[in-house]
């Protein structure tokens, strides 16, 4: 007969965890859901497999954040979108200069991926701005003026 549950000592060993660790998830809401019947806890096979499926990533970057990025999307790293842009990579990492400039951007645990879309729309919406201004300046000029507005920047 196939065992339909596991006790807490079970899964810990089947998960090479603490049974304390496993104590410590559900007061936090984490792990796979579970019974508790009188003090006994056990944990039902399927809500384990479906919590294990869950588990699966196919990268490191995902397992950092909430946040899944649309896999049809190209996602740039800093240091990317910095060379095709030509914008200096502290304007694209610093927190402070991205939230001053406005610069759309993800952010998926520790690391900030860029939608080109995003960012081009945005370069568009501040060129515009910069026109609007009074500014008629070629994209070079227009550049030269980014950088000269985000060397002032307090940092």
């Amino acid at each position: 007969m196939e065992k339909l549950v596991l006790n807490e000592n079970e899964l810990a060993q089947r998960w090479g965890i603490s049974s304390k660790t496993l104590q410590r998830w559900r007061s936090e809401g984490r792990g796979p859901r579970f019974l508790k019947l009188s003090k006994r806890v056990i944990y039902p096979l399927d809500e384990i497999q479906h919590f294990e499926s869950n588990a699966l990533y196919e990268s490191t970057w995902q397992k950092a954040s909430d946040v899944i990025l649309a896999s049809d999307a190209k996602w740039l790293t800093p240091r990317q979108l910095a060379t095709v842009m030509g914008l200096p990579m502290y304007t694209l990492t610093h927190p402070n200069v991205r939230k001053t400039l406005g610069i759309p951007h993800t952010k998926v645990g520790k690391l900030i991926r860029f939608n080109p879309e995003e960012v081009m729309a945005w370069a568009r919406k501040w060129s515009e701005e910069a026109q609007a201004n009074g500014a008629t300046l070629s994209e070079d000029e227009n550049r030269r003026t980014l950088l000269l507005t985000l060397a002032q920047l307090p940092g």
